[in-house]
């Protein structure tokens, strides 16, 4: 079964290290992250393959060189987790780096030249017969005193990893914080579980390929789920609705243009002096004309214009028909606007509004059309046809 689950674990970090390094080399994305998780998973992939041989090892002549390959791409692995870590928090402290780092290398080079790996001091074969009769062999092992130095070792480079983690929350970078110091947490569970295993605590395999893949795996996984929700939760483009009205372009029908009535010239005509006023050029611009008469001879008096009509008088009735109507429209059309922005538009619901909001708009024209100066009252048959709606 563990030796099942770790050829699966290979096969997948290497397809997560390809990844990643043709990310790196990409354009368009952060080239350094990519690379770093590239190499860090072809490590790990390497150390589950190496973990899976040695399950498999009955003989002691190829379980201890596989041993010794399974606990080098360990250290190659928990180095690249100190750098990884450094990089990416930016805390780089070089003295404490570079002694961690110093250490790891003699670990590396003391698993290689020892004949039993850090891991074992001493093996020795032993005979053991089962109730069946069935000789089988078995090995008495003992664990080095430099696996206490690497365990120790592990512990540092996992508090280096929770104090990174903690100045780059501080630092207001919450959610890539939250991702290295749960993985880092999550691997350094596991390596208590293996501190058991090794002291015979607990009787079961040793989990540290998982215990990477548990802390690899957020930094791959979260970037594509940001980018799963920004696709499917990005609005979508809103729809706006032309509701402004047009002479020759009606929103609703063609024959609302035509109760456009042009205003009478006499409503807005004023006295004889206003209209002198507002044609007259500017005193900055008056220059004396050629045929302009003396000075002591006083011009003839301007013929007065002729009298505008009376406009119509304007009672309290007529008034508070007008503010009613203009109400009324502003709250239909605030009716209909905050349907819009619920997304609640039901097409039959705003019809009515926007044939409540028409009508009453037809009706605030008439009754001003009758105040008009001129006006006979007349409406046309178009606007009697609409007002029906």
């Amino acid at each position: 079964m563990n030796e099942a689950a770790l050829y699966i674990l290979t096969g997948l970090t290497l397809y997560a290290g390809g990844h990643h390094l043709y990310l790196g080399a990409s354009r368009g994305t952060p080239a350094w992250p990519h690379l770093q998780l590239g190499g860090m998973y072809w490590l790990l992939a390497g150390f589950a393959m190496t973990s899976a041989l040695t399950f498999q090892s009955a003989n002691l002549a190829v379980l201890l060189p596989t041993g010794k390959m399974e606990i080098g791409f360990g250290i190659l692995l928990w180095m690249a987790l100190l750098w990884h870590v450094a990089w990416r928090t930016g805390f780089k402290p070089l003295v404490l780096l570079d002694l961690i780092t110093a250490a790891w290398l003699i670990f590396l080079v003391r698993n290689l030249i020892e004949p039993n790996s850090l891991l074992y001091a001493d093996v020795t074969p032993v005979n053991q017969t089962l109730m069946s009769g069935e000789v089988v062999d078995t090995y008495f092992t003992r664990i080095s005193p430099w696996w206490t130095a690497v365990e120790i070792t592990m512990a540092v480079s996992l508090a280096f990893a929770a104090y990174a983690c903690y100045r780059l929350y501080r630092s207001g970078q919450q959610r890539l914080a939250w991702l290295l110091g749960a993985g880092a947490g999550l691997l350094g569970l596991v390596s208590l579980h293996d501190h058991l295993v090794s002291i015979q605590m607990i009787r079961a395999g040793y989990l540290a390929p998982f215990g990477f893949l548990l802390f690899l795996l957020p930094q791959s996984l979260y970037p594509l789920w940001l980018n799963w929700r920004s696709r499917n939760l990005e609005p979508s483009a809103p729809t706006i609705y032309n509701l402004t009205y047009m002479p020759d372009q009606a929103s609703f029908h063609a024959d609302v243009s035509q109760l456009r009535a042009p205003l009478q010239p006499a409503a807005f005509a004023g006295t004889g002096e206003t209209a002198a006023a507002g044609t007259a050029a500017p005193a900055g611009d008056a220059k004396p004309s050629a045929n302009a008469a003396p000075a002591h001879i006083k011009p003839e008096a301007p013929v007065p214009p002729a009298a505008a009509p009376a406009a119509p008088p304007v009672d309290t009735q007529t008034i508070g028909v007008v503010t009613d109507s203009l109400i009324d429209i502003a709250v239909f059309a605030t009716m209909a606007l905050n349907r819009f922005k619920r997304g609640d538009a039901d097409p039959q619901t705003v019809e009515s509004l926007c044939r409540k909001i028409r009508t009453r708009a037809i009706k605030t024209r008439r009754v001003l059309h009758r105040l008009l100066p001129e006006s006979d009252g007349r409406e046309d048959s178009d606007a009697r046809d609409n007002d029906k709606d």
